[in-house]
């Protein structure tokens, strides 16, 4: 008997315990364990062999002590893994248990797999209490504690770090694990004071992470998958019979397994005629011989699979393992599911469906999802100069694009600088029919020197007051009340105007109130307005205390910017809707110094709080020295565009109106 078997043993008398067994967890689990909806019957690890090794874990005799499952969703492993290890762990090797779930909402479903578990196996009797305490309490069965001989299973939440200080663990499971709160403020790190609790039983504990990951900046179950020895699942490719992983995509030339990948692979398919996935052609695109085979015979691929180590763990006792969706066995989501999921957020010809996307890579890959840093690039934008004179609205040009005639002109103002060394950077828009922009000019108003240093330059300053000979809103006012002609002879004027109330507000609404033009006031939320990803928010909401004045979800509306950039046009088609356009670069203006560089000074940034994600942000780049007035300026004019349909299309009584609806509205249809 080994030494690691003979301590065990002591401790078994010492508690009084059943006698030892060193039958594996899997054999007991088809031996004894019965499974209800949707597969009732005697439980064969033939469903889902992947979970076998893994459950084998458990066993004493085997040298895991921590073990992490990086996996995606609905493969199996609560049915294959912990509850059936549960019921091997009462029956053949006692101890005290912590069996944790990712949320407080899910413990009553878990403590009743535990029960059908439990009765379904015969174990009934088996739960009792340790000592004799009151009468009231004395059954050794509540709703989230198993009592048994020799040890215990309590249920819960892990969100609740001061639950788990002193006690003493021999089984530490943990369930959904990305789900729970990495850190605390009074109780350090998780996992560290979890695992602690393990240090009286430090040769023969057992920790078991499992979870789908989520967010890499926050994961927990990423950092523990890449501290063990990284084993990915092979199965049989169908065509050339080489072992393969099944992973969404694979380039050419990258290692997969130890093995080089000859070949592009991963899962394919053809979409018809109605822009969806045609199921019968979903296979795979094996990359070692370039053939691709079909998941028809999955049940025969899942059990000639093998669980394959692919690093050196960093710590001895460290297995950890990775699946994705992809080999959900016969009866859930197929290959063509994840396919057509696949294809709802990368629609061909727009842009990804982020919040779609960032489900797919966490639910189906078992991978954690970086949110694309959303940093826009200059360069990319300056490729939508068009050949149209700054000044003019060049209505054939957005003919000829395909995007219609031109609705309406708008303007945004954008405030720095001082009381008395003022500066307003503005830009007016021009917007067609489907929604596409011309950009029609831009400026600054002032003198205003952003980061002039100690040697300022002796200048005649603008001023915000107004009535002053040199205030900003004289000049402002002209902008405002020009006139702009199409390239098809029709005069314009500036329909709607918005500026900042963020900065030096009271100047701004002197200068509202008196104003001859239409101008409503616009303040950003600001950096703290944290974006949750996913979240459909609107792009503004109608102030409180005036009705003049707009609260701007600047987050949204930049992020929607980011996108519009990235829309490809390949001039032998019409313009998609939304397209932004710019005239050609003349007298100072629309280069890259005074206007595109603005849309670049700027990155969307994850928001941390006690290691969890909790949103989204637009911030400046702290190592930059650019300006950001006019991309402010362009997200100011689509909140003012957003504003009007939302104004009209109430008037109209359009529910949910849209910019088509107040097209039609201007038309008179």
């Amino acid at each position: 008997m080994s030494d690691l078997i003979a301590r065990q043993f002591r401790g078994i008398l010492k508690a009084a315990n059943v006698q030892i067994s060193t039958i594996k967890p899997s054999n007991w689990v088809e031996e004894n364990i019965v499974m209800g909806k949707p597969r009732p019957g005697a439980f064969r690890y033939s469903h889902t062999p992947y979970t076998r090794e893994i459950i084998d874990c458990l066993s004493p005799e085997h040298p895991a002590r921590i073990v992490s499952v990086m996996k995606g969703a609905q493969l199996g492993f609560s049915a294959g893994v912990f509850i059936p290890g549960l019921g091997w762990m009462i029956k053949n090797n006692p101890g005290n248990c912590y069996f944790m779930v990712g949320a407080p909402d899910l413990v009553e479903k878990a403590v009743e797999k535990i029960d059908l578990m439990i009765d379904g196996a015969g174990l009934r009797s088996y739960i009792k209490p340790q000592v004799m305490r009151n009468r009231a309490n004395k059954s050794g069965d509540t709703n989230t504690k198993k009592d048994f001989s020799g040890g215990y299973i309590s249920i819960g939440s892990a969100n609740n770090h001061k639950a788990i200080a002193q006690v003493d663990l021999q089984y530490i499971l943990l369930d959904d694990l990305d789900a729970m709160k990495g850190v605390s403020d009074s109780s350090g790190n998780f996992l560290d004071l979890i695992q602690q609790r393990a240090a009286s039983y430090k040769d023969i504990y057992k920790m078991f992470l499992v979870s789908t990951p989520l967010l890499k900046s926050a994961s927990l179950i990423e950092p523990a998958y890449i501290a063990g020895d990284q084993r990915k699942f092979l199965i049989e490719c169908q065509c050339c019979h080489e072992p393969v992983v099944i992973k969404w995509s694979v380039k050419k030339g990258e290692m997969v397994a130890l093995t080089e990948a000859k070949e592009d692979g991963g899962i394919v398919y053809e979409v018809n005629s109605s822009g969806q996935v045609e199921p019968k052609t979903v296979g795979y695109r094996c990359y070692r011989c370039g053939n691709t085979f079909t998941d028809k015979n999955k049940y025969n691929m899942l059990n000639g699979g093998y669980w394959l180590p692919t690093a050196k763990p960093q710590k001895e006792g460290s297995f950890s393992y990775h699946i994705s969706s992809l080999y959900a066995p016969i009866g859930m989501f197929d290959w063509a599911h994840y396919a057509a999921k696949y294809h709802e957020a990368n629609p061909v010809g727009g842009n990804r469906i982020e919040a779609k996307y960032k489900t797919l890579v966490n639910t189906c890959f078992g991978e954690t999802y970086e949110a694309e840093s959303k940093t826009i690039s200059a360069n990319e934008l300056q490729m939508n100069i068009r050949p149209y004179e700054i000044g003019t609205v060049p209505e054939k040009m957005s003919i000829a694009d395909g995007n219609g005639e031109i609705m309406l002109l708008t303007c945004a103002a954008d405030m720095n600088g001082t009381e008395d060394d003022a500066r307003l950077d503005y830009e007016v828009v021009a917007w067609s029919e489907n929604g596409s922009s011309y950009s029609i000019t831009h400026g600054s108003i002032g003198t205003f020197i952003p980061r002039e240093g100690k040697e300022k330059t002796d200048r005649a300053k603008f001023t915000y007051r107004q009535g002053m000979p040199n205030s900003v809103w004289i000049e402002f006012e002209k902008i405002l009340k020009d006139s702009y002609y199409t390239d098809t002879g029709r005069r314009m004027e500036i329909f709607q105007t918005g500026l900042d109330t963020g900065w030096l507000d009271k100047y701004a609404w002197g200068f509202i109130d008196s104003s001859n033009a239409k101008v409503y006031g616009l303040k950003g939320l600001g950096v703290h307005a944290n974006m949750k990803l996913g979240y459909d928010k609107k792009t503004f909401k109608q102030g409180v205390e005036r009705g003049d004045l707009f609260s701007v979800e600047g987050n949204v509306i930049k992020d929607d910017i980011a996108d519009l950039i990235k829309l490809k046009w390949d001039r032998s088609s019409a313009q998609p809707a939304g397209f932004m356009n710019f005239p050609t670069p003349s007298n100072g203006k629309y280069l890259y110094s005074n206007f595109f560089s603005h849309y670049e000074a700027e990155h969307k940034i994850e928001k941390v709080k006690d290691g969890t994600v909790v949103g989204f942000v637009w911030e400046k780049k702290k190592e930059s020295n650019l300006q950001n007035h006019l991309f402010d300026c362009r997200q100011y004019n689509i909140a003012i565009k957003d504003v009007l349909v939302w104004q009209y299309c109430k008037a109209m009584k359009i529910q949910n109106g849209t910019w088509a609806d107040f097209v039609g509205i201007l038309r008179g249809s």
